[in-house]
């Protein structure tokens, strides 16, 4: 692989993982659950297999199939590291704060184990393949966002930008207070966020996004369980990417009504992401020769 921009069976070297696109609901679950179909929509990175449908062109896709709404595998499996009560593996509350399961149907120590071994440990057992494979030069971790900040998590509900991109970084992408390394660097992420944002700009909002700018860098969000397990200790770059559901669902809260894809803005977001991707991991390969030359 060079900057000459050739490859081999037409498929970037580039994964892309989805951990919060799914919206089943776990067969240990059925009937023991106090919220319904539309709190689940309204708590999942809601379509983003359709946004991110990049198999074809990817050396690596995957997706966790389960509501994040139920079982989040972008969480550390250790309550002493959560930033919020009750959001951990298997949640307790939605990001509205509505409660998930009937009195007395919440999984058990035990059950609670069980299904950590059973959907968390296999979600990163994938992603530490991913991160061990050396033909991977760039890992894409893909998310959506409410427009707004959810009651629990903001209870200001701050209007969010069309999008962001992080690397556990501060807001220009450089090291954070307390964290050993970013999981990319700081020029290769403001390069993306502008890519990024300057695509997104180009298609229409549903409802309203934070201004000015497009995007921003490891803001609302600053990355996840998967970027921090397995990104901080990987050589290859990876990004986390988040795309405001302004864009392709308009304003929700928890009960938003689950609707359809609206396929004209998916469509448009979709070859607005890749051309970002595609230009971030051509930069990175680009640096990589210069690198190698010198």
């Amino acid at each position: 692989m060079s900057a000459t921009r050739t490859i081999q069976d037409d498929k970037l070297p580039i994964a892309i993982i989805l951990p919060h696109a799914g919206l089943a609901v776990p067969p240990e679950f059925e009937g023991r659950l106090a919220i319904g179909e539309d709190h689940i929509f309204n708590e999942a990175d809601v379509y983003t297999d359709l946004i991110f449908d990049f198999r074809d062109r990817v050396r690596h896709w995957v997706r966790f199939p389960y509501a994040r709404a139920l079982i989040d595998v972008n969480r550390p499996d250790d309550p002493g590291q959560l930033k919020r009560i009750g959001d951990g593996v298997i949640k307790d509350v939605t990001s509205y704060g509505q409660t998930i399961f009937k009195p007395g149907q919440h999984p058990d120590l035990a059950e609670e184990r069980e299904l950590v071994h059973r959907y968390w440990h296999p979600w990163h057992e994938q992603l530490a393949a991913i991160a061990r494979d050396p033909e991977v030069k760039l890992v894409i971790d893909a998310h959506s966002m409410a427009a707004r900040g959810p009651r629990k998590y903001d209870p200001a509900q701050q209007i969010r930008p069309r999008g962001c991109v992080s690397n556990l970084g501060d807001a220009r992408g450089h090291l954070r207070n307390g964290y050993p390394r970013t999981t990319m660097p700081a020029d290769h992420l403001q390069f993306f966020g502008q890519e990024v944002g300057r695509r997104l700009n180009r298609i229409p909002s549903l409802c309203e996004v934070a201004e000015p700018g497009p995007v921003a860098l490891n803001s609302p969000y600053w990355g996840g369980w998967d970027l921090k397990a397995h990104g901080m200790e990987s050589q290859q770059p990876w990004a986390m990417i988040e795309v405001s559901r302004a864009m392709y669902v308009g304003r929700q809260d928890e009960d938003t009504p689950a609707q359809p894809p609206n396929m004209e803005q998916i469509e448009a977001l979709r070859e607005a992401v890749w051309e970002a991707i595609q230009a971030l991991y051509w930069r990175l390969e680009e640096a990589a020769e210069a690198s190698r030359a010198s």
